[in-house]
């Protein structure tokens, strides 16, 4: 049990997945899926991954949820993968492999655990974002990448995009029960005047931008770039977070995580904003 995740946030975070191994994820791709390879861990922050190295050189990700995450959830997610390459085919995102009974995902029990969703996506090759190093060039392309990412989600809905999500932006406030856990007297009092800022300034106009679904989470372990360019976006993680949420506040994640080890701290942010603009340009009620 993680201690400091209040319970109003749900078993997904509050509660650890019993442990999966390699053998047991390459028995369900040899039943489920009728592959043979290896298998090895991946980080996860709720479900279980593991990289796939299948005979004949193909590459997946075989994902093995917490027990506690719902159906409906998963389903979010592989509808709108399947979404966004009908729309842009050209967007470098994992697609969904179904099982030899040809569905995109089933629950099956793992080790006597509770019934788990079980899925199988196509592994996108490259290097993290967060071991490459940084440029303009990279800044703005990550800009114009969510910008791309964001129109071909434009018009796509699922039920599941109103879950009470703990990364939401929008319920900021719901974080200050965990204030107790930061030890430093100053920087506590920093991030409780930030959300007392968030609350009095931003919180009031949200509620009238415009929003759709978003991915809602470009963080630098989210996304690949390619090694040998590491100005190119090679694709983008973890659809997990995903919620129908106002545009910028999927824009303002993507540039926080910009911030940079030298120079002015905004400039990075500046040149992602600016590639997001090229493609999506802001409205006035958001700028303002």
């Amino acid at each position: 049990m993680n201690a400091a995740v209040p319970d109003a946030f749900g078993e997904t975070l509050a509660e650890d997945a019993p442990d999966v191994s390699a053998a047991e994820a390459l028995a369900i791709l040899r039943r489920y899926y009728g592959l043979t390879g290896t298998a090895r861990p991946l980080p996860g922050e709720r479900d279980h991954n593991f990289h796939i190295q299948a005979d004949g050189e193909r590459e997946f990700v075989l994902k093995i949820s917490h027990p506690a995450e719902e159906a409906g959830f998963t389903d979010f997610q592989n509808k709108a993968l399947d979404h966004i390459l009908a729309v842009d085919p050209t967007l470098p995102v994992p697609s969904v492999r179904k099982s030899l009974e040809g569905e995109p995902q089933f629950a099956a029990s793992v080790g006597g655990s509770a019934p788990r969703i079980i899925r199988l996506v196509t592994y996108l090759p490259g290097q993290l974002l967060s071991r490459s190093p940084t440029s303009d060039a990279q800044d703005r392309n990550l800009g114009v990448f969510l910008a791309r990412l964001g129109r071909a989600l434009r018009g796509f809905f699922h039920p599941a995009a109103g879950s009470d999500l703990l990364w939401d932006i929008r319920k900021v406030a719901k974080t200050r029960p965990m204030m107790a856990h930061i030890s430093d007297v100053g920087r506590r009092a920093m991030v409780e005047r930030a959300i007392d800022s968030f609350e009095q300034h931003a919180a009031p106009v949200i509620p009238t931008l415009r929003a759709q679904i978003v991915h809602n989470d470009m963080n630098s372990y989210n996304v690949v770039m390619d090694a040998s360019r590491p100005e190119i976006v090679s694709g983008i993680l973890d659809f997990g977070d995903m919620i129908h949420s106002p545009l910028i506040c999927d824009l303002a994640i993507g540039a926080v995580y910009r911030w940079p080890a030298e120079g002015h701290p905004l400039a990075p942010a500046a040149r992602f904003v600016a590639g997001y603009q090229s493609v999506q340009p802001l409205e006035e009620e958001e700028i303002s």
